[in-house]
């Protein structure tokens, strides 16, 4: 008899054995453990992939933040003038990236 191995299985590997055992598979065990086995070819290439396939804007997300207009929110957010900050925030190219460049600058004096 050959010993199976099953170093660490979690618990979706056992509900899978059991799955395969109901509908028959004579080697259950072997058939999760080939699922299991690492595939760094596939890894590589779907890291490549994403790498070639990726959006150009996130390539340059700093280009549209306006840290002059950061800064400005920012002082309008410590003097406690959240609308007036959230105006120069929209204002700008890139609010959502203003507006986070902004809080390198609340609390500083």
């Amino acid at each position: 008899m050959r010993t199976i191995r099953r170093d660490g299985w979690t618990a979706a590997d056992y509900d899978s054995q059991q799955i395969l055992h109901e509908l028959g598979h004579r080697d259950a065990t072997a058939r999760v453990n080939r699922a299991r086995r690492r595939r760094p070819l596939r890894r590589a290439w779907r890291t490549l992939r994403a790498r070639f396939h990726r959006p150009a804007t996130t390539v340059t997300l700093a280009a549209g933040i306006d840290w002059a207009a950061a800064r400005a929110a920012a002082d309008a957010v410590n003097r406690g003038d959240t609308g007036e900050a959230d105006r120069i925030v929209q204002a700008t190219v890139d609010p959502r990236g203003t507006a986070f460049a902004a809080f390198r600058f609340i609390g500083v004096e």
